[in-house]
């Protein structure tokens, strides 16, 4: 036998040993899960989640620490990332619109509220196609007025994150409306 395939097995073994290891905490992890979705079903799909991304991660698991901590953190994390993800707002832009539309002046030529309306237009729909992440901060800021703070506390991101969502988004809406221009 070859040390090439000594070595194979031997990674093998390991993985395998790893893999008994989580399985091992398969209960506790369920009813960490349990408490904290409050329903079966979806305590039973975070398990398998954090199970399977402990498994990808494994090269970072480090024998020092405690599996049983390691897990449990892995799933609170998860869990708190879905969460916030599914309490995000959404926001339309049709909600958001009537502000915008408010702000074609009144007193300007037919031709020009013609112009800013379809240009209006135009935007709404290059907003309502850009990625999801993009549009919230976009709108939120643009249409609603919120300051950076508001919308880091809105959307429960670092107010940095913020700044680089709306610097991307708006390139990108940028380089859109010159490409259709």
């Amino acid at each position: 036998m070859n040390s090439n395939g000594m070595g194979e097995r031997a990674w093998k073994s390991v993985a395998d040993e790893f893999m008994e290891r989580l399985h091992k905490h398969q209960r506790y992890l369920f009813r960490i899960a349990y408490r904290l979705t409050g329903n079966p079903e979806d305590a039973k799909d975070l398990t398998q989640e954090t199970l399977w991304q402990a498994h990808q991660k494994s090269g970072k698991y480090t024998y020092e620490k405690s599996l049983k901590a390691w897990l449990r953190t892995m799933m609170t994390n998860r869990f708190r990332d879905q969460k916030r993800k599914k309490s995000l707002p959404v926001v339309t832009l049709d909600e958001a619109m009537p502000q915008a539309e408010a702000a074609v002046n009144a007193n300007a030529s037919v031709e020009e509220q013609v112009e800013r309306k379809l240009l209006l237009e135009r935007m709404k729909e290059e907003i309502g196609s850009l990625p999801e992440i993009y549009r919230r901060v976009i709108v939120l800021r643009h249409y609603y007025g919120y300051s950076y703070a508001e919308i880091s506390k809105e959307l429960g991101i670092p107010e940095g994150t913020v700044k680089t969502q709306l610097f991307r988004s708006r390139k990108l809406l940028k380089e859109r409306l010159s490409r259709k221009g």
